[in-house]
């Protein structure tokens, strides 16, 4: 980037910052009515509000370089002790090689109304530290000192960094309510930039505002918002900063005069090409020797493609922890193998390695996982990504693999990798790919009991869990063992459990099971010669999940699945049926979505079948009212009891 600046010959930072105006509320001069706010007149119910949240980013250059500067002034009002957590601020700084985003003139002040006068408390050095985020991410943190329920909080800073492709975004709706949002970004007329707003709130101005210097124009963006509600979150939603109110700004390219135009977004080919020329990316397939004998090793012998991915697969899987770090560049391979951790970039990419050692087609597949947003195609940038699988083609058909999570067998890509579309990085099949689960979360629930004339009901309960429901088994099971496991299962649960069973834990192809033999004294009730009794002792929904009449986002379930409940009630001699449920069928358009619900009589048993089934994993707004009412008839129908009398 210096190489281009050199043609410019543009000094000084003042005439770009004559543009803009400065933040509309002074540091230090805390209103009297901001101090003894209780709560929030537009939004009682708000643990906190930013009073005031104010940016300004701008390039400044000189003879022979450029930089990036983004000036922050926040000021925040804590009304509840949920709000304490905006305490705690954290400041991505961007690095790469020994160029690093720094932060100066940092200033943190809380602020206490102690006897009718303003307590000020500064935040000292000691409580600034920096902690590594991933890769090329460090993250400056701090907290404010002596917070409590009534405290306003502000800061102010400014970021210089060196890598002026990454302008700042602005977000303008958080978690809490914003009274007032305002950004300024200042943009050299040599620099083009794309421009697009995301969320339901429209900014209440925007407005350009132009300069125009010796040599050049400055046009400076003005966005400012007022009253912005707090983003609430709900049920099966992907990342939230796909739908909160910003502005997302990305530099497309340079046109300098006298030089040829700088692309800087670049196309997806380009970032293809990039990629498989990269240290930490193509090279590092290609490269890492020291992995093709071990390759060799374990599949000696084999001739059949598949059983060859299959055993460097479980080979990696078994051998490399996850760190719980998402990347898309791997680190050196033979480091990773000494430490037995790494980031997913460096499991993933490991596996694609041993495969090409062995000659086996492999490509990478670069995703954004599900709490980093979804991609928009029409930006070409890499930073829209933080994750890559593998690809493998046997025969005609590709095997997406990922060997980070030892819970999920080979194929099928772990929950925060269904997020839309994926970019297979490639010298031959280079293009876009819908990532599509392979494997439904699955769970079938049988009960065996005998219903006592007291009311107690004795018997057995069998789980049985496939597919993402038997991950979510296994990463519980085996992170608490299986005492404290079974412990934590009953927690909400009133049954006296004679023993407990566990099948196929370990066996990640099959599903898993679960047995309890037990005593259940507190689910049915007698009243007089009759029993009342729902049949559901576990697993009945009881509200519906979807409360609002109307949803502004998609509902992303992430995976089909499905809950399927069956139970065989042995009744009381001397006892007839008085009421049973009818059957009934529940459909969502298209079918999207099935309830079944049947309760009948043989003899003295009872049978119930209750089969839930999502065969989608989105449901776009249009939907919503469908699924919404499709899930108050599901907690309509599980709630009706079966009534039994005394002969």
């Amino acid at each position: 980037m210096k190489a281009l600046i050199f043609g410019l010959h543009l000094a000084l930072l003042a005439p770009l910052c004559a543009v803009a105006q400065k933040s509309p509320v002074k540091f230090g001069e805390i209103p009297m009515d901001d101090m003894t706010m209780k709560t929030y007149t537009k939004d009682s119910s708000a643990s906190a509000v930013i009073l005031s949240d104010y940016g300004e980013a701008y390039i400044t250059f000189t003879a022979v370089d450029a930089n990036l500067s983004f000036e922050r002034h926040v000021r925040i009002k804590i009304l509840k002790k949920d709000g304490f957590d905006l305490a705690d601020v954290e400041i991505p700084l961007y690095h790469e090689g020994t160029d690093e985003e720094r932060v100066s003139k940092l200033k943190a002040t809380t602020y206490n109304l102690e006897n009718g006068k303003i307590v000020e408390t500064d935040l000292s050095k000691d409580g600034i530290f920096k902690e590594k985020f991933n890769r090329n991410i460090n993250l400056q943190k701090f907290t404010f000192p002596n917070v409590k329920e009534g405290s306003v909080l502000e800061y102010s800073y400014t970021l210089v960094s060196e890598f002026i492709t990454n302008f700042p975004d602005w977000q303008f709706q958080y978690d809490v309510p914003v009274r007032r949002s305002e950004y300024w970004a200042l943009f050299p007329e040599y620099f083009t930039f794309q421009k697009y707003m995301q969320g339901y709130i429209a900014p209440t101005v925007y407005e350009v505002k132009s300069k125009n210097n010796t040599d050049f124009r400055i046009d400076a963006h003005h966005w400012v918002t007022e009253n912005v509600p707090a983003f609430k979150e709900e049920p099966f939603m992907t990342c939230k900063s796909d739908y909160v109110s910003k502005i997302n700004l990305a530099l497309s390219h340079i046109t300098i005069p006298g030089q040829p135009i700088k692309e800087i977004m670049g196309t997806w080919q380009k970032l293809n090409t990039t990629l498989l020329e990269s240290d930490g990316f193509g090279k590092t397939i290609a490269g890492s020797g020291f992995l093709k004998k071990k390759a060799e090793e374990l599949t000696v012998g084999m001739t059949d493609p598949q059983q060859k991915v299959a055993a460097i697969f479980s080979y990696v899987q078994k051998s490399l922890e996850w760190n719980g770090t998402k990347d898309m560049y791997a680190d050196n391979l033979k480091t990773v193998f000494e430490n037995k951790k790494g980031t997913a970039a460096d499991i993933n990419l490991a596996l694609a390695s041993m495969l090409e050692k062995l000659d086996i087609p492999v490509d990478m597949v670069l995703l954004s996982t599900r709490d980093h947003g979804f991609v928009r195609e029409q930006y070409p940038m890499a930073s829209q990504f933080n994750y890559a699988v593998c690809s493998v083609t046997l025969g005609d058909k590709a095997l997406l693999l990922d060997a980070t999570d030892r819970f999920l067998p080979m194929g099928i890509l772990p929950e925060r990798c269904l997020n839309g579309q994926g970019l297979v990085i490639s010298k031959t099949k280079h293009g876009w790919i819908l990532i599509q689960p392979k494997a439904k979360a699955r769970t079938v629930v049988n009960t065996e009991l005998v219903l006592n004339p007291t009311g107690e009901l004795k018997g057995k309960v069998k789980y049985t869990h496939e597919g993402y429901a038997a991950r979510e088994f296994r990463q519980a099971y085996f992170a608490k063992g299986e005492q404290e496991y079974v412990k934590g299962f009953l927690a909400d649960k009133t049954w006296e459990v004679e023993s407990s069973e566990f099948q196929n834990q370990a066996e990640v192809s099959q599903s898993v099971n679960q047995l309890h033999a037990l005593n259940i004294n507190e689910h049915a009730t007698v009243a007089g010669n009759m029993i009342y009794m729902n049949p559901f002792v576990v697993g009945q929904t009881k509200e519906n999940i979807f409360k609002l009449e109307a949803r502004e986002y998609p509902v992303d379930f992430g995976k089909p699945m499905e809950k399927t409940y069956l139970c065989r009630i042995t009744l009381p001699d001397g006892y007839a049926v008085e009421e049973l449920p009818k059957p009934r069928v529940i459909m969502l358009p298209n079918n999207a979505g099935k309830y079944t619900y049947s309760a009948t009589q043989s003899g003295n048993q009872l049978n119930i079948v209750s089969m839930l089934q999502i065969n989608k994993s989105l449901f776009v707004m249009d939907e919503y009212p469908h699924l919404r009412e499709f899930y108050n008839q599901l907690v309509a129908k599980q709630a009706e009891q079966i009534v039994l009398k005394k002969l």
